[in-house]
């Protein structure tokens, strides 16, 4: 969030400000630096990792992209929803600067301005729901809320696509954080409920392909396949909102996906006795 704020901010003074990219750059640069320092040094480990038992790490990296992993077939379909629903976010995160910049005729300082008013209430929304939502998840089981953030998540990118101003769209983009905030609280719960323990690191370093390239295919489907076409086709006020609808189909494919996916964690659904609810479940 700190990070889309240093841009928005930048776009805003560009006008009167021509260095305000590069110092943009440099000061997400700094950004990047303080939380990787912040982690290196703050976070615990936890348990201590397998023994690799003689082998060299070249033989355990292969051991990564193994077939076998082919038989965690929940798996699987949780990262090609992950993949299908963070690419619909990006679509809406990608495009925001377009959108208001040529289907709202804002001007660079205009759009800035307005790119931080929808982060805040994005923001708003990430942080209203995120907790809450963990919480039911935890009473009627993780899928249920996950299927709502994608309700929520298209809803919000339809309302922003039909958006005539500025003040329907952050309307849109309210129903769009409760949405992502309730989907990266509970889809990252389920993560850690379906996967094998023993090899946490492995399942989670796998499903963070799909966190890392959805933006990415994001903006060369929505961004550089259909909203260039459209433009080109239509007119640049109208791309923007093509691409919109990209992200919603992203959000409908990303909610079939999740529909194979079991829960195995056990009590999911139904509430534990209260005199059980302060003891930690063993790893």
């Amino acid at each position: 969030m700190a990070g889309f704020a240093i841009a928005a901010i930048a776009l805003a003074l560009y006008a009167t400000v021509p260095s305000a990219f590069f110092v943009a750059t440099m000061t997400l640069g700094a950004l990047e630096v303080a939380t990787m320092i912040s982690v290196v040094f703050r976070v615990d480990d936890g348990r201590a990792p397998r023994d690799r038992g003689g082998r060299s790490w070249l033989a355990i990296a292969r051991e990564a992209w193994g077939t076998d992993i082919l038989r965690e077939r929940s798996f699987m379909f949780l990262v090609g929803s992950r993949f299908f629903v963070l690419m619909g976010a990006n679509v809406l995160v990608n495009t925001a600067v377009f959108f208001l910049a040529r289907s709202l005729a804002l001007d660079t300082s205009a759009a800035g301005v307005a790119l931080l008013g929808v982060l805040v209430v994005v923001t708003a929304g990430n942080v209203i729901a995120v907790v809450p939502a963990a919480r039911i998840s935890d009473r009627i089981g993780r899928k249920p809320v996950i299927y709502v953030a994608c309700a929520l998540g298209a809803a919000g990118l339809a309302v922003v696509a039909v958006a005539p101003g500025v003040p329907v769209a952050l309307v849109g983009a309210g129903l769009f954080g409760v949405g992502s905030g309730s989907f990266l609280a509970v889809d990252w719960a389920l993560m850690t409920d379906i996967i094998p323990k023993a090899a946490s690191g492995r399942y989670m370093g796998i499903s963070n392909v799909a966190t890392a390239s959805s933006g990415v295919v994001a903006i060369a489907v929505a961004l550089g396949l259909v909203m260039d076409r459209v433009t080109v086709a239509v007119d640049p006020a109208t791309g923007p909102r093509a691409a919109m609808i990209v992200g919603i189909a992203c959000y409908g494919i990303g909610a079939l996906l999740l529909r194979p996916v079991r829960e195995r964690r056990a009590g999911i659904g139904r509430r534990a006795p209260a005199v059980e609810a302060e003891v930690p479940t063993p790893a």
